[in-house]
């Protein structure tokens, strides 16, 4: 036998059976949950600064989208058949011809068939003005309506007396409103209509005109672009500078007026106005085609409403006005006629505005006056010389 101690052979190491492993792992993983759910929710990350100004922008981005591509148009569909054309019940006079006996005005020609103005709603004082243009017309031979080589229709407006400006009693008065009277010396044709889209592409590169549509007036114009479409349609007519021009403010007034002494060409309340005028309380959406309401005695259309229209003058106190000017506004620009926008008291043939020259938005248009040029008058005969007295 060995000296050696013997040694027992090492006993393995006791190993966890595979059913204490799954008994630990599910304690723990029990423990985890517990504690998962007692612990407060995470906290969600905000989104940088920069990221929320970028998704506001693109949020303006695509309302204003939606506004002016599918809001507006539907907004203007729908209130489009609002629009009151002249009632076929309306009887229409027509003006009388005058063919060849016209005298030559370079670049017009005589519209046939015209028709007198209807009086039908007009305040009084129409019918006696209606009654001037068809005896002016009749005693120069000049045709009561004109069209030149654009398609532009001219109504022709007599000369004559006015009292301008509105009483003080009448609502909506301006303090510069003051009433004096006004003679036109000359007669003029006067644009039937606001200068249509269809008009002013003709002349001009680009049509500025945030409601679209040929026959709706140009809007978004300042008073020189008016000032460069009147030279270019000289040009094209083939007459002098100054020929086509914007109307002064009163000869405006005259015309609006057209021999009427109330707030407008139909009287003095407001409500007669939606037959002749589209305004903020009957339409309000924009503008609308030109001639589409009943025209005044004259024969000319839209003079309240639809855009404002640029009159050629600077803005100053009338001449019986005492009070000095304001030299803020000595260069601004005069407007008439009120707007699409705006209620009806601010569609007065009184109603004066102003901006400077260089404003424009979608109720600014113009209107387009054309002088008249009559050839001198024949100068009479020369008287025979006295005979030489008999000599003596």
């Amino acid at each position: 036998m060995s000296d050696r101690p013997e040694h027992d052979a090492a006993a393995p190491a006791e190993v966890p059976s595979r059913q204490a492993f799954s008994k630990d792992d599910l304690a723990r993983a029990a423990r985890r949950r517990l504690e998962q759910a007692a612990a407060p929710p995470p906290r969600r990350r905000r989104p940088p600064r920069w990221r929320l100004v970028l998704w506001g922008f693109e949020a303006v981005v695509l309302l204003a989208v939606l506004e002016a591509f599918v809001l507006r148009p539907w907004w203007q569909r729908r209130h489009a058949a609002a629009a009151v054309p002249v009632s076929p019940a309306i009887a229409r006079e027509p003006a009388p011809v005058v063919g060849a006996a016209a005298p030559a005005l370079a670049g017009l020609t005589e519209v046939v068939p015209a028709f007198l103005a209807p009086l039908e709603g007009l305040a009084e004082g129409s019918a006696t003005m209606r009654a001037a243009q068809l005896a002016y017309s009749r005693d120069t031979r000049l045709p009561i309506e004109v069209r030149n080589s654009l398609g532009m229709r001219f109504r022709l407006v007599p000369p004559g007396t006015a009292i301008l400006g509105s009483p003080a009693d009448e609502p909506g008065r301006g303090d510069t409103e003051l009433q004096h009277v006004f003679v036109a010396m000359e007669p003029f044709y006067l644009g039937a209509c606001e200068v249509t889209q269809a008009e002013w592409s003709q002349l001009m590169p680009a049509n500025p005109s945030r409601y679209s549509g040929p026959q709706r007036p140009v809007e978004e114009v300042t008073w020189y672009e008016c000032q460069r479409f009147l030279t270019a349609l000289c040009q094209r007519e083939g007459v002098p500078e100054g020929t086509y021009r914007l109307p002064s403010e009163s000869e405006w007034e005259y015309a609006c007026r057209a021999g009427t002494a109330t707030a407008y060409c139909c009287g003095s309340d407001p409500r007669c106005l939606d037959a002749f005028a589209i305004h903020g309380d009957n339409g309000g959406s924009g503008t609308t085609d030109v001639g589409l309401r009943r025209p005044n005695a004259l024969g000319l259309y839209d003079l309240h409403g639809n855009v404002w229209e640029w009159c050629l003058n600077r803005f100053a106190p009338y001449p019986n006005d005492t009070r000095p000017a304001d030299p803020e506004y000595e260069s601004w620009r005069c407007l008439r006629g009120g707007n699409w926008y705006v209620p009806p008291v601010d569609c007065r043939s009184a109603g004066r505005n102003r901006l400077p020259p260089t404003s424009k938005g979608n109720m600014l248009g113009f209107r387009v006056l054309r002088r008249i040029d009559l050839p001198a008058p024949p100068a009479p005969p020369a008287a025979p010389p006295a005979p030489a007295p008999a000599a003596r």
